[in-house]
C-alpha cells in the first residue's frame, strides 16, 4: 500500500473519519435545507435567463428548459458550495473541518486506483441488478435524438443529455455542470455538515450513510426507479469512503469521475449522430 498513499494503510475498516459539530445538529439541518433551496432557485433563475437569452425559446419548450437547466447547474453549484463553506464557517468553526476538507494522502497511483477501484464497483452493481431481474437497459435508454424509449421516460436529464450529444459546442458547456458543478454541490450537502452532524447523534456514521443516501436519492426522483436505486448505493459507498479516508475530496473526485465518465461515453456513442 506504500505506493499508493498513507491512508491506503490500514485495511477496509480503518476509521478516518471523526465529525466535527460544534454549530449542533439543527442548525446543520437547517443549513442543508438552505442550501438545497437555494440550489433549486438559482438554478431555475438562471435557467430562465439562459433558455431566453441562448436558447430563444420559452418554458413551454421542455426539452430546451431542460437543457438550460443543465448549463445553469455549474454557476447555481458554484454559489452553493461557497455558501456551503460560509455556513459550515459559522459560529467559530472551521468550515474545513466540518465539511472534512482534509487533503487525503494519497499518491497519484492512489487516486487512479480509488478512482477506478469505485467506477469497477459501481459498474458490477448495475450488472449484478440487471442479471438477477432481468432488466432490458433498452427502456431506460434514449433514442440517439434524447427521444423517450416506448417503455416511458429515461429521465429528463438522460433524454437532455442524449439530445446534447449531438451538440459539440452544447455538450462542452454543460460538461462542467455534470462533472464539477453537481458533484460538488451534493457532496457539500449531503456528505458535508449535514452528515458531520448526523453522525454526531446517535445514528454514527453507519445511520447517517442510510439516512443521507436515502434523501440524496429522494432529490433525483423524477429519474426512473433504476436510477434513483442506483444513486441510493452509490451513496452508500460513498458514506464507507467518508468513514475510511476522511474527506470530502474523495466523494467529489468519484462522484465527479463516475458523472464524467457517463457524460463522455454518452458523447463518444452519439456525438457523431450515431
Amino acid at each position: 500500500m506504500r505506493g499508493l498513499g498513507e491512508d491506503f494503510a490500514g485495511g477496509w475498516l480503518r476509521r478516518l473519519y471523526w465529525p466535527v459539530n460544534p454549530s449542533g445538529l439543527w442548525y446543520a439541518i437547517l443549513a442543508a435545507i438552505a442550501l438545497v433551496l437555494l440550489h433549486q432557485m438559482l438554478q431555475a433563475v438562471l435557467s430562465l435567463i439562459v433558455l431566453k437569452q441562448f436558447f430563444g425559446s420559452d418554458v413551454s419548450n421542455t426539452r430546451e428548459l431542460v437543457k438550460a437547466s443543465l448549463v445553469a447547474i455549474f454557476p447555481a453549484s458554484l454559489a452553493v458550495a461557497l455558501a456551503g463553506w460560509w455556513l459550515a464557517g459559522r459560529r467559530g468553526s472551521s468550515a474545513a473541518e466540518v465539511l472534512a476538507l482534509r487533503p487525503p494522502k494519497f499518491t497519484w497511483l492512489g487516486w487512479l486506483v480509488l478512482i477506478l477501484g469505485f467506477m469497477t464497483a459501481m459498474y458490477l452493481v448495475i450488472m449484478s441488478v440487471v442479471l438477477v431481474f432481468g432488466i432490458d437497459l433498452a427502456q431506460y435508454t434514449p433514442g440517439p435524438d434524447g427521444q423517450s424509449p416506448k417503455t416511458g421516460s429515461a429521465g429528463l436529464v438522460k433524454e437532455a443529455m442524449f439530445d446534447i450529444a449531438n451538440e459539440p459546442l452544447l455538450f462542452l458547456i454543460v460538461f462542467p455542470s455534470v462533472a464539477l458543478g453537481a458533484p460538488i454541490a451534493e457532496e457539500v450537502i449531503f456528505r458535508g455538515q449535514l452528515f458531520s452532524a448526523l453522525s454526531s447523534t446517535r445514528l454514527g456514521v453507519s445511520g447517517t450513510t442510510l439516512v443521507t443516501s436515502a434523501l440524496w436519492a429522494l432529490l433525483h426522483m423524477s429519474e426512473p426507479w433504476l436510477s434513483v436505486g442506483l444513486i441510493f448505493v452509490m451513496g452508500l459507498v460513498f458514506g464507507w469512503m467518508m468513514y475510511r479516508f476522511g474527506s470530502l475530496w474523495v466523494t467529489i473526485a468519484c462522484h465527479g469521475a463516475w458523472n464524467g465518465t457517463y457524460a463522455l461515453i454518452i458523447f463518444g456513442s452519439l456525438g457523431s449522430g450515431t
